[in-house]
C-alpha cells in the first residue's frame, strides 16, 4: 500500500519509520591461513588414512607369515641352516646291514689215506673192482687191493668199515666211487674199508 492510499495523517512515528533504510548482517571478512586450513588438513591426513587401511587389511586376511618361524637359508654346501646359524640335520637313513656268510671250507678233510682198502668185485663185470682201484689210487689212497666176490649180501653196492673213526674215510671212498650206503660192521670189515660193488656200481 503506498503513502497516497494511507487513510490517516503522518505523526512522529511515521517520520522515524521514513529515515529507516534496510541493511544486511556485515561479516568480517576470513584470513587466508582459515581459508587454506582445511585442504591442508585433507593433504595431511588422507595418506595416513589409506596407509592405515592398508596394513588394517593386509594383517585382517592373513596375508603375513607367522612371525615365530625361522626363515632358512641355504649354504654354499646346499645345507638348509636356520636364520641363527644353526644347521638343519637331515634325516639319518638307515643303510642295510649285510651279515656275513661264511665260506665253505675248502680245506680238504685230514683223511688217513694209509689205511687198507679192499675194493671187491661182485657183479661179474670184468675189470671192475681194477677201475675202481685206480680211481682210489690216483685220489691218494696208498693200500688199495682189487678182487672178486662171490657172495650173495649185499645185493647192492656198499661200504663197510671197522669203527667210527673210519666214518670220514669210508664216506670220501663212497664218495669217489659213487656209492652212498656206508654200513659200520667189523665183521665185514675186519681192519680198514671194504667196498662191494654190484650191478649198480661205479663205472669209468
Amino acid at each position: 500500500m503506498s503513502n497516497r492510499d494511507y487513510p490517516h495523517s503522518e505523526d512522529e512515528f511515521d517520520a522515524l519509520g521514513a529515515d529507516r533504510t534496510p541493511q544486511g548482517v556485515h561479516r568480517a571478512q576470513q584470513s587466508r591461513w582459515r581459508q587454506l586450513l582445511p585442504f591442508i588438513l585433507v593433504i595431511i591426513l588422507a595418506p595416513t588414512l589409506a596407509f592405515g587401511a592398508v596394513r588394517l587389511l593386509s594383517g585382517g586376511f592373513g596375508g603375513a607369515d607367522d612371525p615365530t618361524a625361522a626363515p632358512t637359508t641355504t649354504t654354499d654346501a646346499g645345507e638348509p641352516t636356520t636364520t641363527d646359524g644353526a644347521t638343519e640335520e637331515p634325516p639319518a637313513t638307515e643303510e642295510p646291514t649285510e651279515e656275513p656268510t661264511e665260506e665253505p671250507s675248502t680245506e680238504p678233510a685230514d683223511l688217513d689215506r694209509d689205511l687198507s682198502v679192499y675194493v671187491l668185485n661182485g657183479a661179474g663185470i670184468s675189470g671192475l673192482a681194477g677201475e675202481a682201484a685206480e680211481v682210489l689210487t690216483e685220489d691218494g689212497w696208498t693200500t688199495v687191493t682189487p678182487d672178486n666176490y662171490s657172495r650173495q649180501l649185499p645185493t647192492a653196492s656198499a661200504v663197510f668199515y671197522t669203527s667210527a673213526d673210519m666214518a670220514e674215510e669210508a664216506a670220501a671212498v663212497g664218495e669217489l666211487l659213487s656209492v652212498t650206503d656206508l654200513i659200520e660192521d667189523s665183521s665185514a670189515a675186519s681192519n680198514g674199508i671194504v667196498v662191494v660193488l654190484r650191478d649198480d656200481a661205479f663205472r669209468n
